[in-house]
């Protein structure tokens, strides 16, 4: 009750599987309790084995020795914590880009929560963009570093959360976040999440791009948010006259 720790990393796992695998990553997040994760996570291994088997890459077998020694510890951690069988989706891989492969983001959150003990209270102390970017600086386990699949060898490259990434991560995960627990300890932080929003660099999607080819151009993530707010609660939903927009465009 009220482990702010705990809440941070299913949000996290959610995040960290985007759309595709979002869903299957928080259940796998939700099924593995997170006094269990705090245990682990002075061995990144032992962490990547409860990701992996949670989300149901270790069920298939594979002469791969990574993979041999990851569902070795599967086995015994499942065992070690209890923990009950449950029915996750098949995490997803079509359609996505390798750097997005749920193998990659899986290792790349196991390393986060290995690095970076008390994570909550070094996202709460944070403020600014840089050291947002300095808390999220991890990689993939080295295995990946010539890997996207189990025993599928690629060329050579570290996979490194990109500055783009971590800025979904801050939209998405840590400004709401932030924003909650304040309200819960009685803060008010507006003017630091503003201030944070107005560094991460404006998003890019198809929404957007769409304002964009109207003309209305958004410089930061801030007015971004604005805009996809707008777009939500007002033009999907037919809001046009109680828009200002909306009325100014009927006028003329």
């Amino acid at each position: 009750l009220n482990d702010w720790e705990a809440l941070l990393f299913c949000l996290l796992a959610k995040n960290f599987g985007l759309n595709n695998n979002g869903e299957t990553f928080l259940k796998m997040a939700l099924s593995i309790p997170f006094q269990k994760i705090r245990k682990e996570s002075f061995e990144v291994r032992n962490l990547e084995a409860l990701f992996y088997g949670r989300a149901g890459l270790l069920n298939n077998e594979n002469e791969d020795v990574y993979f041999q020694d990851l569902k070795g510890r599967w086995n015994y951690l499942r065992n070690k914590h209890l923990l009950k069988r449950i029915y996750v989706e098949p995490v997803q891989f079509f359609r996505l880009r390798p750097s997005n492969f749920p193998t990659i983001r899986l290792s790349q959150l196991a390393n986060l929560y290995h690095s970076k003990p008390n994570l909550f209270s070094k996202i709460i102390e944070s403020k600014s963009l840089a050291e947002f970017y300095k808390i999220f600086d991890v990689s993939a386990s080295d295995y990946w570093s010539d890997h996207y699949q189990f025993d599928k060898q690629s060329r050579r490259k570290e996979k490194k959360l990109t500055n783009a990434f971590i800025d979904l991560l801050l939209i998405n995960t840590v400004v709401p976040l932030k924003f909650a627990y304040a309200a819960y300890v009685g803060n008010d932080i507006s003017e630091e999440i503003v201030q944070l929003l107005s560094e991460i660099p404006a998003e890019k999607n198809i929404i957007i791009d769409k304002f964009r080819d109207f003309g209305i151009v958004a410089n930061n993530a801030y007015e971004t948010q604005a805009l996809l707010q707008l777009k939500n609660e007002y033009c999907n939903k037919k809001r046009c006259l109680e828009c200002g927009i909306g009325l100014e465009l009927m006028k003329n």
